[in-house]
């Protein structure tokens, strides 16, 4: 299987998985702001963004988690690339309401 037949829901765009060339966690501006993972596409000259919905807490709690779920996506990236009908893979689905979801095409 390969990663050609996984994609990726970044907000309102899908994307291939093989395709995806850098994940990187920004630092928010502002207190009331939360993290956003940004993920380097090949064929997009900017990042494209999904909000975390975790918020700095000035104790790093909050950048360690959303390290985690950077770290999670390429973990789900090589599930879904192992799956023998491909893979849609997103963010803030999952079973508590965050992280990431696989889902089986076909």
């Amino acid at each position: 299987m390969a990663k050609r037949d996984v994609w990726v829901r970044v907000g309102d765009e899908l994307v291939r998985g093989d395709t995806v060339v850098g994940v990187t966690v920004s630092d928010p501006h502002y207190h009331h702001e939360t993290f956003k993972i940004m993920l380097k596409v090949t064929g997009h000259r900017d990042h494209l963004w999904l909000d975390s919905g975790v918020r700095d807490d000035d104790q790093g709690a909050g950048r360690e988690q959303v390290n985690a779920f950077a770290d999670a996506f390429v973990d789900t990236l090589a599930r879904g690339a192992a799956m023998p009908s491909g893979a849609l893979i997103r963010f803030g689905s999952g079973e508590d309401g965050s992280g990431w979801a696989l889902s089986s095409l076909g």
